[in-house]
């Protein structure tokens, strides 16, 4: 890869499926949020714990998955039937979801900033502030500081010129289809009071 190649390349990604009137298929969105990891992996080495928890968390999930893949086929159900179980899938999927959260926040800030800024640690602070933040304590939240300090630059990730536009397009369609995939999981979620802001 040379330096001025864009370490993502969203045309690559098949992206989060469906319908938003849908049911989520739970295999089609594993492999998704695995794309996510895959372009969580561009960002660095530093980043590798995000990485290994997201992976815990999508390992939980295929495994509970793979043990009825017919009555899990549909990622509601498989959540529902295992509240009544042993309630892992839930919580993976709760802290999945949260780190998917973080990515899309951080990629929507990117694609909506006009000035189209190359230091991109405060998108990714934002994101983090957002999302992950109120469940860290100090010490986690001042790990994080260190580990978003050393996020790539714009060209870095999106490449320039042709490349960049390129990568922006494909997220015009990418970000909203993911977006309405975490907001149809957040309402799962807490309809079944599976994800409580901390006290």
């Amino acid at each position: 890869m040379s330096a001025s190649a864009a370490r993502i390349q969203f045309k690559a990604l098949k992206g989060f499926p469906g319908n938003a009137a849908d049911k989520i298929e739970t295999r089609a969105f594993l492999d998704a949020a695995l794309e996510i990891v895959t372009v969580i992996e561009t960002f660095g080495k530093l980043f590798t714990p995000v990485i290994n928890d997201m992976n815990g968390n999508i390992d939980k999930l295929s495994r509970v998955y793979g043990e009825n893949v017919l009555k899990h086929h549909y990622l509601e159900d498989m959540i529902v039937l295992n509240i009544k179980g042993e309630n892992v899938a839930p919580n993976a999927l709760l802290w999945l979801k949260r780190g998917l959260q973080l990515i899309c926040i951080f990629f929507e800030n990117i694609y909506n900033d006009d000035q189209k800024q190359e230091a991109l640690k405060h998108h990714l602070q934002n994101a983090y502030e957002r999302t992950l933040k109120q469940y860290h304590g100090f010490i986690v939240q001042s790990t994080i500081k260190i580990i978003y300090a050393w996020v790539p630059t714009r060209k870095q990730l999106l490449g320039q010129g042709e490349d960049q536009e390129e990568n922006l397009v494909v997220m015009s369609d990418y970000l909203p289809t993911m977006r309405a995939q975490l907001n149809k999981i957040d309402a799962l979620l807490k309809a079944h009071n599976l994800d409580e802001a901390p006290h």
